[in-house]
């Protein structure tokens, strides 16, 4: 089996030959030009200066003499980047100047011979160049005065042009314009057998490229919904960074003129309470704030451990909702409870759920247009506790339901209601629930129509429950006096504890630095010290260490810092501290420090 040979070329063909190696492009335009130039038709070579030398000694040496061809008018040897100029105008081929320069030459030729075999090579360059659009537009041009004049066209290209798979659909479109495609001499040159085995090799090549590129598809499709994705995430983490300035800034407000306004009126015991609490409930506001943001960190990242006990459902709905009174009262909505007479008992953490019920409840509170309505419903089905949250408020679109869980995430309708908050909430209701082994779902028929947030946990059999109330104190007042060191390297901080303290009874000593609790510690040998971690100098750590090592101090030290990852707690224990409290401390906290033996 022979493969098709330039010389077969019809006489109004239009072939493109592929190539490999230089020597066989040149064989190949000798053999064409020279099956012309032996009958005694015409040829035209358009090329490079190395192509026309090449072919010129290739027909020499098979006793061709172009010298006579020349001047006979059978045949001419054009340079392929000038004739290529002199119709190329913005880098397109400009037909009326192809026609002119190309046309006349083949309407000429054809008038001295009966054959005109013409190669150009001015293809190759502009392909070469990038500009692949122009060349198949010249390849078309060439077609296009095959239909006014007889003539046959040989194009040729280096295979490698073609590597790259962007080239793909540019072949396919080159190829089409040809009556005839010359494979490149690999294939030629093989036998008929050798051809079959190539061409089946090839087939099998082609499958797989397929199957690759179906592959790359789906991966490249992939990429750019997980980059949308990083995108949204990072839009996300600008809102949240832009809702948290809000959420920090607005409490710091009425806390600024609070303190203005004790200054004002210190002589005036009822203004003065009113701004201390004010300053309360925006503290407390502050700090649950904080809190929830360590949370989600911590939870997140699986840095939460759940204490399990025996919990009743209506003692968790009670906590819950005596933390979100104060919300629901402030935009007067109505709260209807319903819960079944038995009592539904589980074993959960109860501060962990009860976070989870009062973050939904507050949800409800914020989102629901004033003097709306809240219904809580719980109940066992088929062995789980179903708990659900409903109001008549914003409500949520389908696209807020299938993202509301997710961190940072905060709907043009919720963003719209003045209460703000930072988007995290119900991502730590989410885990907390799901850490339980069990599921919550959002419901809702679209905006303005309410929405309904459903908690379903498995109720795991317990064999009794402690009483899980708040315990009662003593108070501050009632506690045995003590010697206490309190060390912080904000004075404010430090002098405010330490006065407050006093308050109560107790001997109390502020320093704010390293070195000087060390030497406090020394002479006053106190029963406590609470001991601040982040310290310029040497920190609490290494003070906590020398007061164990070098005074061999027995006393109680609490690590009294903003530091509460787990790390802090266990480098906290190593240094040789008994306990580790974050700040704000709040007085049940500093009572039950307090009363801590030595």
């Amino acid at each position: 089996m022979r493969g098709l040979q330039p010389g077969d070329v019809a006489a109004s063909g239009h072939a493109v030959q592929f190539y490999e190696r230089e020597s066989y492009l040149l064989e190949s335009v000798s053999n064409y030009i020279g099956s012309a130039l032996s009958v005694a038709s015409a040829g035209i070579l358009i090329a490079t200066p190395q192509h026309r030398d090449g072919v010129a000694e290739r027909l020499t040496a098979r006793g061709l003499d172009v010298g006579v061809a020349a001047a006979d008018g059978r045949y001419i040897a054009l340079d392929a980047r000038a004739t290529l100029d002199s119709f190329m105008v913005d880098g397109w081929p400009d037909q009326a100047r192809f026609d002119d320069t190309i046309g006349t030459l083949i309407a000429k030729m054809r008038g001295r011979a009966p054959r005109v075999h013409a190669f150009g090579e001015m293809v190759t360059l502009l392909w070469a160049e990038g500009n692949s659009e122009a060349a198949i537009r010249l390849e078309e041009l060439w077609d296009e005065l095959g239909t006014r004049h007889t003539f046959s066209l040989l194009c040729a290209y280096p295979i490698e042009a073609f590597r790259d798979t962007a080239h793909v659909k540019a072949f396919g479109e080159m190829t089409a314009l040809h009556t005839n495609v010359v494979p490149a001499e690999s294939y030629t040159q093989l036998d008929g057998d050798g051809q079959m085995r190539l061409i089946a090799q090839l087939q099998q090549q082609a499958a797989t490229l397929e199957a690759e590129t179906i592959q790359r598809r789906h991966a490249e499709a992939e990429l750019r919904k997980k980059m949308e994705q990083l995108a949204d995430a990072d839009r996300r983490k600008d809102e949240f960074l832009a809702m948290l300035g809000h959420e920090l800034r607005n409490p710091l407000a009425p806390v600024t003129t609070a303190l203005q306004l004790m200054r004002l009126h210190s002589d005036e015991p009822l203004r003065t309470a009113r701004a201390r609490e004010t300053i309360e409930r925006q503290v407390e506001h502050m700090t649950r704030l904080i809190d929830d943001l360590l949370d989600v960190s911590r939870i997140t990242r699986g840095k939460i451990e759940l204490r399990h006990e025996p919990v009743v459902l209506a003692t968790l709905v009670a906590r819950a909702v005596e933390g979100a009174r104060p919300v629901i009262d402030e935009r007067r909505h109505r709260l209807t409870l319903d819960l079944p007479d038995a009592p539904i008992t589980l074993s959960a953490d109860p501060a962990r759920l009860e976070q989870v019920l009062a973050n939904l409840l507050n949800n409800a509170a914020k989102y629901t247009d004033v003097g709306g309505r809240i219904w809580l419903r719980g109940r066992e089905d088929s062995g789980q506790l179903v708990v659900s949250v409903r109001d008549n408020g914003a409500g949520l679109t389908q696209e807020m339901r299938d993202h509301v869980f997710d961190l940072f995430v905060q709907g043009p309708e919720m963003r719209d209601y003045t209460r703000g908050g930072l988007g995290i909430g119900l991502t730590l209701v989410r885990r907390i629930v799901e850490m339980h082994g069990g599921t919550i779902e959002a419901r809702s028929h679209g905006p303005g129509q309410g929405s309904e947030f459903i908690m379903r946990l498995p109720v795991l059999p317990v064999s009794h429950v402690r009483p899980n109330g708040i315990g009662n104190h003593t108070g501050l007042a009632a506690l045995p006096k003590r010697r206490i060191l309190v060390v912080d390297d904000n004075v404010d901080a430090a002098d405010a504890l330490a006065e407050l303290l006093r308050d109560y009874g107790h001997d109390v000593s502020a320093v704010h630095d390293g070195a000087s609790a060390i030497e406090q510690a020394s002479l006053h040998r106190p029963d406590i010290v609470l001991l601040d971690i982040g310290m310029p100098g040497f920190d609490g750590y290494e003070v906590a260490r020398r007061m164990r090592t070098e005074l061999g101090l027995k006393s109680t030290l609490v690590a009294l810092t903003g530091y509460g990852e787990a790390r802090h707690r266990r480098l906290s224990r190593d240094a040789g501290f008994d306990q580790h409290v974050t700040k704000p401390v709040d007085i049940e906290k500093l009572e039950s420090l307090l009363a801590l033996p030595n």
